[in-house]
């Protein structure tokens, strides 16, 4: 059978020319299309792993929070102890402190001339009451005990001195302070006798 085309010869080019046209525009919104949903599956990607890497930071963060919650604590019980540790270093060091001084007392007092009727020592003062011949046996005294190595040479303190009347003796009371030290030569002694530490 013989079709006969009946339309102008010159229409012909310009539909397929449209059609063509319609048919790039329908494939570059196809292809505008398909590159979108790729960046946008790419940027998802993305998203989610910054978020995972964000929240394991953040765990890394607050498990070294935690951890140096736990080294603070530790550094102040250590510095607890260290201080323990340099009370009982003193109180090592000065645990025959007293029987030296008796004996300072001891060895310095004129036993003719003074009597000591109380002594104390309450930090490191120490408090001396007792009766004397008079203002220059009591002064002789104190520049003896200043000249002590326990003694602070400006720590001795005369605090009160009143004449009294002991069996018809005319006597001076008296009433002095002491400001306690350890001699550094004592304190080199107490560390060489520590024992050494085994390594």
């Amino acid at each position: 059978m013989i079709r006969i085309n009946l339309l102008p010869f010159g229409r012909r080019p310009v539909e397929e020319r449209i059609r063509k046209e319609i048919s790039v525009f329908f494939l570059l919104v196809i292809f505008s299309l398909i590159v979108m949903a790729y960046f946008h599956v790419g940027h998802t990607r993305e998203i989610k792993r910054i978020t995972t890497a964000k929240k394991n930071l953040e765990k890394d963060i607050q498990r070294y929070q935690d951890r140096q919650k736990e080294l603070d604590s530790l550094k102040k019980q250590e510095e607890m102890l260290k201080q323990k540790l340099a009370v009982i270093d003193t109180l090592m060091q000065n645990r025959d402190l007293p029987v030296r001084i008796l004996n300072e007392l001891a060895v310095r007092i004129p036993s003719d001339k003074m009597w000591i009727k109380n002594l104390s020592q309450k930090g490191g003062i120490l408090t001396l009451t007792g009766v004397a011949r008079g203002n220059e046996t009591i002064a002789q005294f104190m520049e003896a005990l200043a000249k002590s190595p326990y003694i602070d040479a400006n720590g001795v303190v005369l605090k009160q001195s009143r004449q009294v009347n002991v069996q018809g003796y005319k006597l001076k009371n008296f009433n002095l302070t002491a400001k306690i030290v350890v001699p550094p030569a004592v304190k080199e002694e107490e560390a060489a006798k520590k024992p050494e530490k085994k390594t």
